[in-house]
């Protein structure tokens, strides 16, 4: 499309920015200024502009500007398996906090079987796409392959387990969520326990978690059996055996989908939840488990995300307090959740 003085565009070439200044009678930088996240224009420039942009079909190039600018608007967010809940709502929630700093998130995402090739490729697009800061929300990716990017552009460890003194993190507390939940089982009359766990190459959160509970198990000393739970289908038939053979009366999952996975399998058995066995989870945030009354811990997802996005803004203010470049002791925070009362727990 070509231009034509009273502002038309022919129809044998895509609209410019040029083309959008002259629609809405501003200048050039204007037009930039209004499709860069955080910069400042008036209310009717900005009305102007976007107006002239729908009418004329433009699309502002976003990699463009970032190569020019720095998408210094615009912060990245590695997030592992979108399909699990407790990831999807951190998504959505990290999204809306840095909202409210004037910014924007661009998202890329791995999957359940996917381990830490595909995740640093994911970060090496972030990087590529020359984003002011990235969110890592990832149980998978090892510390090793986090501090190269974190020395380019400040880098924070969302939601998962880390003491590494050079990267920060705002994080769930996984110890006391472990050890939370073998107190409420401990409390419903449980002593013997089948814990299904994961090596901490499937998930350092899982890890955690089933540690913790088995620690604080130990210390209240009841009798703990470990179940492995990969592949995930085989393990929760093995915990349900090894409930029925000898006689432990709750199973400690993980986190929430393996519970529900385990309910599905007892009721293809025959087995009674919390009849003949009890049934616990960890996440909380799935549609419906009220409905289904599984007792877990819910994560305060809102929480970790508000913090993050507040934490990445004094990272981004001030250079001089990033662990990874000033050789400054990391920051990690730890927010605790809540414990959910449900059917799945009771008396045995």
């Amino acid at each position: 499309m070509i231009a034509h003085p009273g502002g038309a565009v022919r129809e044998d070439r895509d609209p410019t920015m040029d083309d959008v200044a002259r629609r809405a009678r501003v200048s050039r930088a204007t037009v930039s200024r209004v499709f860069q996240e955080g910069s400042s224009v008036s209310p009717a420039a900005e009305i102007a502009v976007r107006e002239a942009a729908r009418e004329l079909g433009y699309v502002p190039n976003l990699a463009a500007s970032g190569l020019a600018g720095g998408n210094r608007g615009q912060l990245g967010l590695l997030v592992r398996d979108a399909t699990n809940p407790a990831y999807g709502h951190i998504h959505a929630e990290l999204h809306r906090a840095v909202r409210a700093h004037a910014r924007t998130l661009v998202s890329v995402t791995a999957f359940r079987h996917e381990y830490g090739d595909a995740e640093v490729e994911g970060l090496r697009r972030l990087l590529g796409l020359r984003m002011a800061g990235l969110f890592v929300g990832s149980g998978v990716t090892p510390p090793e392959d986090l501090r190269a990017p974190s020395r380019a552009v400040p880098l924070i460890v969302l939601g998962r387990p880390n003491d590494d003194d050079a990267l920060e993190s705002v994080s769930y507390d996984e110890r006391a969520h472990g050890r939370m939940m073998v107190e409420e089982v401990a409390a419903a009359g449980h002593r013997r326990l089948a814990v299904l766990g994961a090596p901490v190459l499937y998930s350092r959160v899982f890890d955690l978690r089933i540690r913790s509970a088995v620690e604080r198990a130990e210390e209240l000393g009841l009798h703990v059996e470990r179940i492995e739970l990969l592949p995930v289908a085989d393990g929760v038939r093995r915990a349900l055996t090894a409930a029925r053979e000898q006689a432990l009366t709750c199973i400690v999952t993980p986190v929430d989908y393996v519970a529900l996975e385990l309910l599905r399998a007892a009721r293809e058995q025959g087995v009674r939840v919390p009849e003949d066995v009890s049934v616990v989870g960890f996440d909380g945030l799935a549609d419906g488990l009220d409905l289904i009354g599984l007792a877990t811990i819910r994560l305060p997802v809102a929480t970790i995300a508000l913090d993050a996005a507040a934490r990445m803004e004094h990272l981004l203010d001030r250079p001089a307090a990033r662990p990874a470049t000033q050789g400054l002791p990391a920051r990690h925070a730890l927010h605790a959740g809540e414990f959910v009362a449900g059917a799945t727990l009771a008396a045995p």
